[in-house]
């Protein structure tokens, strides 16, 4: 056994215990990583998409004020909504792709791997009654 394999004596009886849980503990979050990273991609996407709607709800008051005729008003709330229809729809498609990212795991969307059944032989036909009267001996 090497130095680094070598338990310290304060661990004692212990040690070879706990360092099986940390070892399982760590190939188990590594596993669970591109999951996480999914999510994490999700939200994100999810945050910057609220930034940018409250972003453009706060520049509304400064834009509104600059604005001399009712032709302005109208071409500042045309602007607003077309920029709202453009947040939407680019938000939307890059939060669908980082959730299909995420949900096209294995085991996190309820695919599993192929399962392995056992063949088991079709039943045979029973044989035929006996005819009444006819006795059969063990």
């Amino acid at each position: 056994m090497s130095g680094s394999e070598r338990l310290e004596s304060k661990a004692g009886p212990l040690g070879n215990l706990s360092q099986t849980y940390f070892g399982s503990l760590d190939m188990m979050v590594k596993g669970y990583e591109p999951a996480l990273k999914g999510v994490g991609r999700w939200n994100l996407e999810l945050l910057g998409f609220m930034a940018r709607r409250a972003q453009a709800w706060l520049e509304v008051p400064a834009r509104l004020s600059r604005c001399k005729t009712p032709v302005d008003l109208f071409n500042e709330q045309a602007k607003f909504w077309q920029g709202t229809v453009a947040d939407y729809s680019d938000g939307s498609r890059r939060m669908a792709a980082a959730w299909s990212a995420f949900a096209a795991m294995p085991k996190l969307n309820g695919v599993q791997q192929p399962r392995d059944y056992i063949t088991v032989p079709e039943a045979q036909e029973a044989p035929p009654a006996p005819k009444r009267g006819e006795r059969k001996a063990a």
